[in-house]
């Protein structure tokens, strides 16, 4: 059996209105039976009294005709024959006034009565018993007020509808700044340009939110930035050193030693632009309608033609950064070529409304426990453990496609080798992102 905190509604706009809805229910509730229990309940039992007082008058042999005449011009009570009169039970807010009156009168007279209702804006009671020998007595209840049942069902109604439409529009008052926070937030999240909360309006509460909010978002961006400058620095300060012990390396004699302090300086190098690469990620440049067909044609012509087998489709222009995407493209070839083996197939089509780029080495793959790791900056699988490199390859690509508003999977292929899918969405124009590091450029 689901819990009461399960059946709740999960929005709280619809909480607020069910609340509301309910608080104003019960309140008109006690209202009615504080109205029945203290102003009319007297009358209901007043009114009994007259009309067992008015029934010895009339139908007993010993009763005051005169006495009688005068109390029916008093209080409207008097015999009479009642015609298409109502059940008791087909009028559900008259009932309970006809069963409360009932039930007096029967006591007072100590027999069962009948009592019927005549259609009315004001009450009419038809009454009779087993002492009236099949007479009866019309008792007009004068202390209700004049009503229209249709006018009381309206105010049981319309009452509680204006006090949810007034829920409904204070929890949207409410609710608008959080929404408009939970969307500044992902955009956080994401690294995007985050705009300044509005702090002057609204609530006190909800303005300190925003000023706390602000202040969080523009300790963020300092906090980015500084770390982008602190990696950019160290990786341009480093290029400096490495120059001088590539020019020392090339004058030893030992040609052995010489090519290889100059191989470990040149991957130092790759991994100081991996490093650059991953912190700019391609934020200052300006997207255009480009072929990725083209691009790969770019790309691929840096390497040896039988590293690479391309199978390029039929595929629309998308809007790309041709510089950025190009440096996703060298990032995929050079990890395949250089953790799997040649030759490097890639593949371009368009599918369920998205362009599809695929690339597949043919080396061994990688465990399947490592492939979640592939993504994430500085890990790596198990073999490229073995190898110098940065592990911000592949790191670089998720956060391109990412930009490009694509998605990205890896998996071992059935016959070998690693296989990385990209899906670009065909539809809709590329929102350029700018990430909170793009201050340092």
């Amino acid at each position: 059996m689901p819990s009461m905190v399960s059946l709740l509604p999960k929005s709280a706009f619809v909480r607020a209105a069910l609340i509301v809805g309910l608080v104003i229910g019960l309140s008109q509730g006690i209202t009615l039976w504080f109205f029945a229990r203290n102003a009319y309940l007297p009358g209901i039992r007043e009114y009994a009294r007259l009309t067992a007082l008015q029934a010895e008058l009339v139908f007993q042999s010993d009763g005051d005709a005169s006495l009688a005449r005068r109390l029916g011009e008093t209080t409207g009570i008097s015999t009479g024959q009642p015609a298409n009169l109502r059940e008791p039970d087909s009028v559900i807010l008259s009932r309970p006034v006809v069963e409360q009156f009932r039930d007096e009168v029967s006591r007072l007279l100590d027999e069962p009565a009948q009592v019927r209702l005549e259609e009315a804006r004001q009450p009419i009671l038809w009454v009779t018993a087993p002492s009236f020998e099949g007479r009866w007595l019309r008792v007009p209840m004068a202390f209700f007020r004049d009503y229209d049942r249709y006018l009381l069902l309206g105010w049981g109604v319309t009452v509680p509808l204006l006090a949810v439409i007034g829920g409904l529009l204070i929890a949207r008052s409410l609710n608008r700044p959080l929404r408009r926070l939970a969307r500044v937030a992902l955009k956080v999240g994401r690294g995007d340009a985050v705009p300044v909360l509005d702090d002057t309006v609204g609530p006190i509460e909800i303005q300190a939110v925003n000023r706390a909010f602000n202040r969080m978002t523009r300790d963020l961006q300092q906090a980015q930035r500084d770390r982008a400058l602190l990696l950019a620095g160290v990786s341009h300060d480093l290029r400096t050193p490495l120059t001088r012990l590539r020019l020392s390396a090339e004058f030893l004699n030992d040609e052995e030693l010489s090519q290889g302090i100059i191989e470990d300086i040149e991957d130092m190098d790759a991994i100081l632009e991996q490093f650059i690469a991953f912190i700019r990620d391609g934020a200052d440049e300006q997207p255009e309608y480009e072929n990725l067909n083209a691009l790969i044609d770019e790309v691929a012509a840096k390497y040896p033609p039988e590293q690479l087998r391309l199978r390029p489709g039929q595929v629309p222009r998308l809007m790309l950064k041709r510089l950025t995407v190009k440096r996703m493209l060298s990032n995929l070839i050079t990890n395949a070529l250089k953790y799997g083996a040649a030759p490097v197939e890639l593949d371009t089509e368009v599918a369920d409304n998205a362009l599809l780029l695929t690339v597949r080495d043919h080396g061994k793959g990688v465990r399947e426990e490592d492939i979640p790791m592939l993504l994430q900056p500085f890990s790596r699988g198990e073999k490229a453990r073995t190898l110098s490199g940065s592990g911000l390859g592949l790191a670089i690509v998720k956060r391109i496609v990412d930009m490009h508003h694509g998605e990205m999977a890896l998996g071992n292929h059935p016959d070998g080798g690693l296989r990385v899918r990209i899906r670009f969405p065909v539809t809709g124009q590329l929102v350029q992102p700018e990430t909170l590091s793009a201050g340092v450029r």
